[in-house]
């Protein structure tokens, strides 16, 4: 069995067109349905603000690859001086079920929330209404490792047609770390309206308790919806276009999805599969002014697939323990 931990992974680093492209590829068998992926329990006891999800999967096509990621999220941890999440995953051969690596960092996980987005980042420029020689503002809500990591790749997937990246966080330093990611064009903003309004693209990835979004989003914008509860109902409830990576597993857990079906009656039909979005034609009928919400809740075959192509690269490098 391979072992990897955080180290391992930075010496490897981030190639996100390589790892935009990984999660395409598992799109593609999802939707060639070579794929199996059980509802993600939640384990909660003693403290219910805190949880551990096991997200099991078996992925298909050029991947072949069965595994389970195991995350803890506990939101005090950060008061105790540790991180607040925890994630180990370990991957299983699919034709004997034989453990062969372990990845012991919540990096990965990071790191696949961020490629996921790159995914709909890209197939969003790729639209008509986005030919054009403007630069392209973000916002970005929430600067702790998954709001950084956000930073990081937008600044690579946007390359010079990056405007200006405004960052905001209840803490001033994890704010000026995400804005300092993007050089000369990062700030700092002194209120989430001020990284709100005007940007084009809208990164939310705060551990927010409540929602606070109540202003509707800018015309034409995306809003790359990663802590999924920020936005008010009355504030999403006009969009016309909204993405899901999985419906069943979205529509849960207090999700701004799951209040917009209480409220509003949306339901599964009203929403476009990401595979939908990136395979498909969709999104050429959108308002061209109108704006995007795209919602992940985070699907298991992305792990698992992020995962075999990190344990390839290390392999391939000879990086990591082998364990026996």
């Amino acid at each position: 069995m391979l072992y990897l931990n955080e180290a391992d992974l930075l010496t490897i680093g981030a190639d996100w067109s390589s790892l935009a492209n990984t999660v395409t590829q598992a799109l593609a068998s999802m939707s060639a349905g070579d794929y199996v992926q059980p509802l993600k329990p939640y384990l909660r006891f003693k403290n219910p603000a805190n949880r551990i999800i096991a997200m099991p999967a078996y992925i298909g096509g050029s991947f072949d690859t069965a595994g389970i990621k195991w995350i803890a999220s506990f939101p005090a941890n950060p008061s105790f001086g540790i991180p607040r999440a925890h994630s180990v995953v370990v991957l299983n051969d699919a034709a004997t079920g034989q453990p062969m690596a372990l990845i012991n960092t919540p990096l990965l996980s990071i790191m696949r929330t961020a490629a996921v987005s790159a995914v709909m980042l890209r197939r969003w420029l790729e639209l008509p209404s986005q030919h054009h020689d403007r630069p392209f503002n973000v916002g970005l809500i929430g600067c702790g490792p998954i709001g950084q990591w956000h930073a990081r790749m937008l600044t690579v997937i946007l390359g010079s047609r990056l405007g200006k990246l405004t960052a905001y966080d209840l803490s001033p330093d994890r704010a000026q770390q995400a804005a300092s990611i993007a050089g000369s064009v990062g700030a700092v903003a002194a209120s989430w309206e001020e990284a709100y309004c005007g940007s084009d693209i809208m990164v939310t990835c705060t551990v927010s308790g409540s929602r606070y979004i109540d202003v509707p989003p800018p015309s034409g914008s995306l809003l790359l919806h990663v802590s999924l509860r920020d936005y008010q109902p009355s504030v999403l409830a006009s969009i016309d276009t909204i993405v899901v990576d999985d419906w069943d597993e979205i529509c849960r857990e207090n999700t701004d999805i799951e209040q917009l079906h209480l409220t509003t009656g949306l339901e599964k039909n009203r929403t476009i599969a990401l595979s939908e979005a990136v395979f498909g034609d969709k999104l050429l009928s959108m308002p061209r002014k109108g704006a995007l919400l795209f919602s992940p809740m985070g699907m298991a075959i992305f792990d698992i697939a992020v995962a075999a192509y990190t344990v390839e690269l290390a392999r391939d490098k000879g990086i990591g323990l082998v364990l026996k």
